[in-house]
């Protein structure tokens, strides 16, 4: 299956996993998802700022979750995520999720259909353009950088 996977993308593209966050749609690339899991229960940590939303276990692990609908102010409810994107990480010994209402599918975009942001300061750094419908692309390791700086400061006495 992985090999199938893998000549699919050489074929048409590179594969995205496409989701959506509080009812906007945005791409992570394939190659830094580790799995796509159903949100379990949640476990608060105090004083972390509200973007993340707490501690799950995943797999045996302490899985940290990331709500990108607060990191980038997005509207809508916070909490409604039924499923966590869990990245995968340069660093083995840290697990983070990405939470979202769905994941749609995974999918081999063309290279001529991802436009790279001229400014690269944020948490995304691209747009997709899917069939008229500009999905941002989002950078898995500025994801991590934004919440160990927020785990950070949370842990940080007062």
């Amino acid at each position: 299956m992985h090999e199938r996977v893998e000549s699919l993308a050489a074929s048409e593209g590179r594969l995205f996993v496409l989701l959506e966050v509080r009812g906007e749609p945005f791409a992570l690339p394939s190659a830094q998802v580790r799995a796509v899991s159903p949100v379990g229960r949640i476990t608060r940590i105090p004083h972390a700022p509200r973007e993340v939303r707490g501690v799950t276990n995943w797999r045996g692990k302490v899985l940290t979750l990331y709500d990108l609908g607060e990191a980038l102010g997005l509207e809508g409810k916070p909490g409604l995520a039924s499923y966590t994107v869990v990245l995968a990480p340069e660093k083995e010994d840290v697990d983070v999720g990405v939470m979202a209402e769905q994941v749609r599918e995974v999918r081999a975009i063309p290279d001529e259909a991802l436009e790279p942001l001229s400014s690269t300061r944020g948490l995304c750094h691209g747009v997709i353009d899917l069939e008229g419908l500009p999905v941002m692309v989002l950078d898995p390791k500025t994801l991590l950088d934004r919440l160990a700086m927020a785990v950070l400061s949370a842990s940080s006495p007062r």
